[in-house]
């Protein structure tokens, strides 16, 4: 599936949208806008899709987003499974916005270059969640000058990071986000069971060798490494969530055997599977 454009309506009485999505789970297809966005997870946990980026997200997670740059939250399978409810605050404000209002103040300078570097996303890691909930139930020019407030703190952030690669070519209807979407569409779908190389090179329609440059070229890590963090993921949330053994626990994630499951797992997490658990 291609990436769809989205029609953000426009409201006369406001300058920009600012609501809380409550939904039982984030499973918004791929899709791009030319407003910039502004996305605050308040309870939810899963995969973010930004370009080329694939990142897990949980309760905090805090994104902004350039214009017409392809994007979906997708809640994470258990949590599916559990029928819970999945909660964000997002704030969109158009390039209208930001040329005619933002760019014209001296003050703004660096919230503009916050912006410009926006176009590949990028991921804060401060906390601002009283200010994102004060925003969507304020006013007038209350309203406003918290956008602006929220927008000058993140942009004297030093807390963040880039998430496309600099390879990305943002081309909204470009086949090559159609192709990247089957291949991790099929990947979270398919994660418990068996995977090949050679499988997933016939779904991109690519030979073995070009499909793991393909995949690394645009995610900055192999096919395997991708998939073994999304069944480690998965893991974690096993051995917290669930009663479980860890071998029951491995074969369930997708690792064939037990020991391959705890190599991976250390490698990853730092502790074995078990010391995980009763960490937590």
């Amino acid at each position: 599936m291609k990436a769809f454009y989205e029609k953000i309506p426009n409201k006369d009485d406001v300058s920009f949208l600012a609501r809380k999505i409550s939904v039982q789970n984030f499973d918004a297809p791929l899709h791009f806008h030319p407003e910039y966005e502004l996305t605050l997870i308040l309870c939810g946990n899963g995969k973010r899709f930004v370009g080329d980026s694939v990142e897990n997200f949980d309760y905090g997670d805090l994104v902004l987003l350039g214009s017409n740059l392809p994007h979906f939250w997708r809640t994470d399978k258990a949590l599916q499974e559990k029928n819970t409810i999945s909660e964000a605050i997002v704030v969109q404000f158009s390039t209208d916005f930001v040329n005619n209002i933002l760019e014209k103040l001296p003050e703004c300078k660096l919230i503009i270059s916050m912006l410009n570097l926006a176009k590949s996303g990028i991921k804060f890691s401060d906390s601002l969640t009283i200010l994102f909930e004060k925003l969507i139930t304020e006013n007038g020019t209350k309203r406003l000058l918290l956008l602006i407030e929220i927008l000058e703190k993140l942009s004297q952030s030093t807390n963040y990071q880039t998430l496309a690669s600099k390879n990305f070519n943002i081309k909204p209807d470009d086949s090559e986000n159609e192709r990247m979407r089957k291949i991790l569409e099929f990947t979270l779908d398919n994660f418990q069971n068996e995977i090949t190389i050679r499988e997933m090179a016939d779904l991109a329609n690519l030979t073995v060798p070009s499909f793991c440059r393909y995949f690394k070229s645009r995610t900055r890590k192999t096919f395997i490494d991708y998939l073994n963090e999304i069944r480690v993921s998965h893991a974690r949330k096993l051995l917290i969530n669930s009663e479980l053994g860890i071998s029951q626990i491995g074969l369930e994630c997708g690792f064939q055997n037990l020991s391959n499951f705890h190599r991976i797992f250390k490698n990853q997490v730092g502790i074995t599977p078990l010391a995980y658990r009763k960490h937590f």
